[in-house]
């Protein structure tokens, strides 16, 4: 299911939470340690900041695979007076380490390879794709 050669979005609901002097405390209720904020009124630019928040911390919990929660429906998650909730969406692809890759030497049956050949595969992606799915 997870295929790092295409997009690899995803969307968690956040709580924005007002702050007293301003700003917005923002927090992934579904995901543990993943927060962030910003010292202004600005949702656009706090809706920035949350993504980026959650593609770094998404990225790093696939590439150690650490589990972590689904998403949950973004009217069931509570929330006081003084805040508001809504998706964030990242695409998590852009935050793993793409530069570092690893050469790998493998055999596979010749026909199996033929077969892959015709089918346009792309070996090095279905053998990331399998790994990640495995893990799961």
């Amino acid at each position: 299911m997870i295929e790092l050669s295409k997009s690899l979005v995803m969307a968690y609901p956040a709580i924005f939470k007002q702050e007293e002097e301003g700003g917005y405390f923002i927090e992934f209720p579904d995901l543990d340690g993943v927060y962030t904020g910003i010292n202004e009124d600005d949702i656009p630019f706090g809706l920035e900041m949350a993504s980026e928040a959650l593609g770094i911390m998404l990225s790093e919990f696939i590439q150690n695979g650490k589990k972590f929660n689904d998403p949950s429906p973004v009217n069931a998650i509570e929330h006081d007076k003084n805040s508001f909730v809504t998706l964030v969406a990242v695409d998590v692809a852009k935050y793993f380490e793409k530069d570092k890759l690893v050469k790998k030497t493998l055999s596979i049956p010749a026909w199996v390879d033929e077969r892959g050949k015709k089918l346009g595969l792309n070996f090095s992606a279905l053998l990331t794709k399998a790994v990640l799915e495995t893990s799961e």
